[in-house]
């Protein structure tokens, strides 16, 4: 309920703000839009971001009656993210562990791609990830045979996919998600907007059948569980950005609603058996940011927040509740190669949605 209430205080407050109009001479309006006075076109400049983050996909998993919180061997996370008009792809670089981080946690493949596709209202988001070999985070608290030794508790075999997305949609014309989501835009003047958005996504659990006790020894488990799920959640949002020449601050609180529909496979010297499950959840996201912006680069910080509340027990897999984030970028804006101009023209030539309307 206190994040309800959050929610709506800072509804109240932007909105009074995002309220405030600025007037506009009327031989100026002839040139330009009041919408341009907010924000900066830089679409049609190709803009590199280096980025260094904490985010790691972190999940409760059920072992016998206990709970145990799984974590891939990843540590600081960085990427290069390319934003050319409609399009932002971002690219994993993954720093490899040291051997004694591998002895004591294991060996982490993964494979991330994210690809967002940014219009004038609509926002979408596309993530595929692929994460093989998980550890333990609280290997005290299994049975000491199996957590005892210099190592956690790992499950080499342990493989999740998810495919995600979100799609969200701005009603405030003078607001941009561009200028914080892809930087192809710059917020001018401060302004906000109501954000209403979905997330969904596509898990597959599989590959727990095996594990490494503390000493590194393999030990084949009885009783085991894969786990194949859809979860969708609803966020009623609002986002504001503060400007002051250059810097910029960025705030918004994205409370929602949705359900967690998933099947699980026991399997057990018995056979296997199948159980069909459902979930409500209730999620609560918040984020601020702080950076600068010129014509060229730009550069600045960002911290996530995500609380979510399933109502579940120790037999069921569970994403993790609350997960804090912060994401520290550079970014540079330059002329596009024709190489990279030619064939976006011709693709949104043919799909002219795609085209930006201030082209």
């Amino acid at each position: 309920m206190k994040y309800v209430c959050l929610f709506f205080t800072f509804f109240y407050i932007f909105s009074s703000v995002a309220q405030d109009d600025v007037k506009v001479d009327v031989q100026d309006s002839l040139t330009i839009s009041e919408k341009d006075l907010f924000i900066a076109d830089y679409s049609n400049r190709l803009n590199i971001k280096f980025e260094v983050s904490n985010e790691i996909k972190e999940y409760f998993f059920p072992y016998r009656e206990n709970v145990v919180k799984l974590s891939p061997n990843i540590g600081i996370r960085y990427a290069l993210v390319f934003n050319y008009r409609f399009l932002s792809v971002r690219l994993g670089i993954r720093s490899k562990p040291s051997s004694e981080e591998e002895k004591d946690k294991g060996n982490t493949d993964q494979f991330q791609l994210s690809v967002k596709l940014l219009f004038d209202k609509w926002t979408h988001r596309f993530e595929y990830v692929r994460v093989k070999g998980y550890y333990v985070k609280n290997s005290y608290d299994l049975d000491p045979i199996i957590s005892d030794g210099d190592n956690y508790v790992q499950f080499p075999d342990l493989t999740t996919n998810v495919i995600a997305g979100t799609s969200a949609y701005k009603f405030n014309d003078k607001y941009s998600i561009k200028a914080s989501q892809s930087q192809t835009e710059i917020q001018l003047k401060s302004a906000g907007s109501f954000v209403p958005s979905i997330d969904y996504w596509l898990y597959v659990f599989n590959g727990a059948d095996k594990l490494l006790n503390g000493y590194g020894d393999e030990i084949d488990r009885i009783i085991y569980s894969d786990f194949v799920g859809f979860n969708i959640v609803v966020n009623a949002g609002y986002y504001y950005t503060f400007v002051l020449k250059k810097w910029y601050a960025d705030v918004y609180v994205a409370p929602g609603i949705g359900v967690d529909i998933y099947k699980e496979t026991v399997h057990s010297p018995d056979g296997s058996r199948q159980q069909n499950q459902s979930d409500f959840v209730l999620s609560v996201q918040s984020g601020a940011g702080i950076g600068y912006n010129s014509d060229k680069y730009y550069f600045g910080v960002n911290y996530l927040n995500r609380f979510t509340d399933e109502n579940r027990n120790n037999r069921d897999l569970q994403f993790q509740t609350l997960k804090n984030s912060f994401f520290v970028f550079f970014g540079y804006r330059f002329k596009a190669p024709k190489t990279l101009s030619k064939p976006v023209d011709y693709i949104e030539k043919k799909v002219p949605i795609l085209k930006n309307d201030k082209k």
